[in-house]
């Protein structure tokens, strides 16, 4: 019984990349609602890249919102438009009533029900059909035709703008589904006509107040929807003439002006449109007048400002028309107004950005100006390792250095979550990722969608790119989170890495693969990158929770359609469900998606989970906490690593009381002599022993259960089979070594002597010819000149000299085999690790001496001198590399081959403290680790014995900085 140990009781707002990177409608709703975003050209529900909710401090800002042209749609006729809705719905929604309904029973369930509940009639599915049948359509067309008669803009109907949006969601369904609601013919047409003729004819359109605002938002919008953007013309103008700045004070009156935009922007695709405006001196000079008035450039209606600039730059397409010579000189205008450093830069570049995508920059004498614009924006550059790098607008090198430190532990927490070994998804060859981090939202918004092509009505966006190309270049864009400051922070940093980790590690294919409109991966997509980043801390999240508004397979339904909050925060419950109750599943969703199975994911969602797991989500959704606790990485207990016999293995460590790490040897029949020994090192371990299972706390063969780490157990004649052992943290350990060794010769060994460094054993002596005496010698890293001799004495010894276990007849590593006792092994640069010497009998001998000598390692080695420096990546046998300066974690990892025998990897060089972890199954960190060195300094050596095939992961941890110092891994 042990005495001396004690018992302790212990925003989204889509980005539709590849279909529309602009958006011209006003700010996005605060619920994130995007459904209604669609015109009926509207492109259906594609998206490209993964897109990170907006900051809320940024919800209302319209300098935030207001999108850019892209280049690539701007003569696309199926790209994506935005605009207002009201916030989702309190009560729950009656969507059987549209489906159902007619007459003016229709009209009033429209009318009585939250506007927001339209949102979930653009997924084409038999309620929508039915909703949006062409009777239905000219019913609520006389419906609002009647009421935009007598509207006012005091007294209203207020709810007016519900009907409008019904009938832009129904051309949205009939251009998709046309075979289920449609077509819709010259009775439909009729009918909106009137419903907008009696609306843009009343006395009270062009009022202003910030509720007349709200109620004409849609109606505008159903101009393009309804493809009249010809017809209302007129509306266009006479808006761009009586806009001004009392209008622009309302934030609806903004939102739905906008909206003309909108008509303008579609109008291209119309042959009606195009004729109309071919001759129009007087859209075009209202147009230039508007986009150079100086008093918008400080206020919320900026966004329009540059609308109307790439509106009227956007015209340039056809140089033909009699109007192209007032087009360009408005353009000019606005470019000589405007500089693309100075004052009014976002308006300047707007106008510019549509004049290069119609190939007409010389003509303006402007080619070249995006290179140019991109090299003075984002100036800075930073290598954090040889697979991630930064550009910056305005970045200081502490936090460069703060942002390379997050996304390792980032990494190293998804590779332990995800279990992914490291290993990459077949065909992905995108080896390293850009980060693109501009200076503020405002920068984001300018910059962003002429340098790289996105929409950045969003919190930032990961591009995967196609990542089968070798000259692929992964990337995400972000921005400092200027609402945050004087403290440094990039928003959706952790989030956006984790799309990158997941695309790389999960996701076989490019992020168009995922078919997030039709094979439910949205939840996964966004959730995951919520659950890493977060973990489980998320209190809005958890909020949402306790209303168990969705049930889990609503969620698994999720496209980048479902709104910020269902999209982001429902998603990460979702995910968090999953990886806390079900991660067998977890594991089954991943085998389909590294496959880049996504049918067969599919089929998985719908067919073997379905609902079956809603009543299990909802009484978690009862309990689930936002908590700085966990989550725990899967794998529960520790991986069991063999032992191979006479292999001492060093440096182990549990840094927890009560933590263990497990073991096995397999021992064969006519073994003798077993020993399981631990020594060495600093806390306290305990040793225990068993054939045939794992030990436990109350379930061994074996337990000294000693104070401090020298504990041995043997066993003369073990039975055959597999031994597991298991060392226990009574208090935290470190530095402590073990080995397992055993017999083979059936008993005729008496024991195995352990050799000191150059200090002779003498008399050695047998009585009988085929006698043998067994010694060892541990040889440590970098040593050279080894050396076995045996002389002197009378009779006949037989050197045998072998590396990692003991020397047979047939088996050895150096063998002299002369007559006489005189015989030298020598070894020039011997494997680290123990090395056993056989002395046998091939007549009895007598006053035989053994010493075994070699010559330590001296010095140390650097990296530093001719190579940049890293923070994390692959280091390769025989290398060595320059680790940063730092006061964090550098995490390290290498693949080792079948047959390696050791593992060695060594600090050495700089000012400071570094220390050493590792670890065979996962990313190693100060509090997760089997191997370690902690000498006080850089010089450091941690040898891994017997390593299991695969990655080996180990780390450089700053206690507490540590200067430039050189890293190097050696295989054995």
């Amino acid at each position: 019984m042990k005495f001396n140990k004690k018992n302790i009781m212990l925003s989204i707002s889509a980005a539709w990349l590849g279909v529309s990177t602009l958006s011209l409608a006003g700010p996005a709703p605060q619920s994130g609602i995007v459904k209604n975003t669609h015109s009926h050209h509207a492109n259906h529900l594609t998206v490209s890249a993964p897109v990170e909710p907006k900051p809320d401090a940024l919800k209302h800002s319209e300098k935030f919102l207001a999108h850019n042209h892209s280049a690539k749609t701007l003569s696309n006729k199926h790209s994506t438009l935005s605009s207002l809705v009201a916030p989702a719905a309190a009560a729950a929604c009656d969507m059987d009533g549209y489906a159902t309904k007619t007459g003016q029973a229709l009209v009033d369930h429209i009318l009585t029900q939250e506007e927001s509940c339209i949102n979930d009639l653009y997924t084409g599915n038999a309620t929508s059909f039915a909703a949006f049948q062409p009777a239905k359509m000219i019913t609520v067309a006389n419906a609002t035709a009647s009421l935009a008669s007598s509207y006012s803009a005091t007294s209203g109907p207020n709810n007016i703008n519900s009907l409008y949006y019904f009938l832009r969601t129904g051309y949205y369904i009939e251009f998709y589904f046309p075979d289920d609601v449609g077509p819709y013919g010259n009775d439909v047409q009729s009918a909106v006509r009137s419903s907008l003729d009696n609306l843009v004819n009343n006395a009270d359109f062009y009022a202003n107040s910030d509720q007349h605002g709200k109620n004409i938002q849609a109606a505008i919008i159903l101009i393009d929807s309804a493809g009249e953007n010809a017809r209302y013309l007129p509306v266009v103008k006479e808006w761009l003439t009586r806009w001004n700045s009392s209008y622009a004070s309302s934030w609806n009156m903004r939102s739905s002006v906008n909206g003309i935009f909108t008509v303008l922007f579609r109008g291209h695709n119309i042959d009606d449109f195009k004729s109309a405006t071919s001759n129009d001196t007087q859209l075009m000079q209202k147009l230039g007048s508007f986009a150079r008035s100086d008093w918008m450039l400080d206020s919320d209606a900026l966004y329009l400002q540059e609308n109307a600039a790439g509106e009227l730059a956007r015209f340039l397409q056809h140089d033909t028309a009699p109007v192209y010579q007032t087009v360009k000189t408005e353009v000019q205008g606005i470019l000589d107004r405007y500089s693309m450093n100075g004052n009014g830069k976002s308006v300047w570049i707007r106008a510019a950005t549509v004049v290069d995508y119609w190939g007409k920059c010389a003509e303006f004498n402007i080619c070249g100006f995006k290179e140019q614009l991109e090299a003075q924006v984002l100036s800075l550059t930073h290598t954090c390792s040889s697979s991630l790098k930064m550009r910056a607008e305005e970045i200081t090198a502490a936090q460069f250095n703060e942002s390379c430190g997050i996304l390792a532990d980032q990494e190293v927490f998804f590779h332990q979550m995800l279990v992914t070994n490291n290993n990459p998804v077949a065909d992905d060859l995108n080896t390293d990722l850009e980060m693109v981090i501009f200076n503020n939202s405002d920068s984001y918004s300018t910059h962003a969608g002429l340098f790289f092509g996105i929409d950045t009505n969003n919190g930032g966006m990961y591009l995967e790119g196609d990542p089968s190309k070798a000259d692929n270049q992964a990337r995400f864009i972000a921005y400092e989170a200027e609402w945050l400051l004087p403290d440094f922070h990039i928003w959706n940093l952790t989030h956006e890495y984790v799309h990158y980790l997941d695309g790389r590690f999960n996701l076989k294919g490019d992020f168009g693969d995922a078919r997030t409109s039709t094979h439910k991966t949205v939840w996964w997509i966004e959730g995951l990158a919520e659950y890493i980043s977060q973990k489980n801390l998320n209190d809005a999240a958890i909020t949402l929770a306790r209303t168990k508004e969705y049930s889990l397979s609503e969620i698994f339904s999720n496209d980048y359609n479902s709104g910020q909050d269902r999209v982001y925060r429902w998603g990460y419950l979702a995910v968090r469900f999953m990886f806390e109750k079900h991660p067998n599943e977890v594991n089954q969703i991943l085998s389909y998606f590294r496959a880049g199975n996504y049918d067969a994911y599919l089929n998985y969602i719908n067919s073997s989970i379905g609902t079956a797991y809603n009543s299990e989500w909802n009484a978690w959704l009862d309990v689930v906490e936002s908590t700085t606790e966990g989550p725990t990485p899967p794998g529960g207990s520790n991986p069991q690593t063999e032992l191979v016999n006479g292999q001492t293995v060093s440096g182990l460590a549990t840094p927890a009381d009560n933590g263990d790490l497990e073991f096995f040897i397999d021992v064969p029949a006519d073994a003798t002599d077993l020993k399981v020994e631990i020594s060495g090192g600093s806390g306290d371990a305990d040793l225990y022993v068993k054939v045939g299972s794992m030990p436990t706390d109350s379930s061994y063969d074996c337990r000294p259960y000693k104070g401090g780490n020298n504990e041995l157990c043997e066993e003369a004649t073990p039975q055959s089979g597999r031994w597991y052992v298991r060392l226990k943290a009574y208090s935290a350990y470190s530095g402590v070594n073990l080995t397992a060794s055993f017999s083979e010769d059936g008993g005729s060994n008496p024991g195995i002597t352990e050799l000191a460094k150059g200090q002779a054993e003498t008399n050695l002596t047998t009585t009988s010819n085929g006698d043998e005496l067994m010694f060892f010698i541990d040889v440590p890293a970098n040593a050279s000149d080894l050396s076995f001799k045996i002389s002197g004495g009378s009779g006949d010894a037989d050197l045998y000299v072998r590396q990692g276990s003991e020397p047979t007849d047939s088996a050895y590593d150096c063998r002299p085999y002369i007559g006489g006792n005189n015989e030298t092994c020598d070894i020039a640069s011997p494997q680290e690790g123990r090395w056993y010497v056989r002395v046998k009998a091939y007549s009895a001998y007598s006053g035989v001496s053994l010493v075994a000598d070699y010559t330590a390692a001296t010095g140390g080695f650097d990296a530093c001198t001719n190579s940049s420096t890293v923070n994390q990546g692959n280091v390769e046998d025989g290398s060595a590399v320059c680790v940063a300066a730092r006061s964090g974690t550098s995490y390290f990892y290498t693949y080792v081959n079948a047959g390696t025998s050791s593992l060695v990897v060594e600090l050495s060089g700089g000012t400071g403290n570094g220390d050493l972890y590792g670890n065979f199954a996962t990313w190693a960190t100060s509090s997760d680790y089997q191997f370690s060195s902690t000498q006080s300094g850089n010089s450091e050596t941690m040898t891994m014995t017997n390593p299991p095939t695969g990655w080996v992961y180990f780390s450089v941890v700053a206690n507490p900085e540590h200067g430039d110092t050189s890293l190097r891994v050696t295989h054995q």
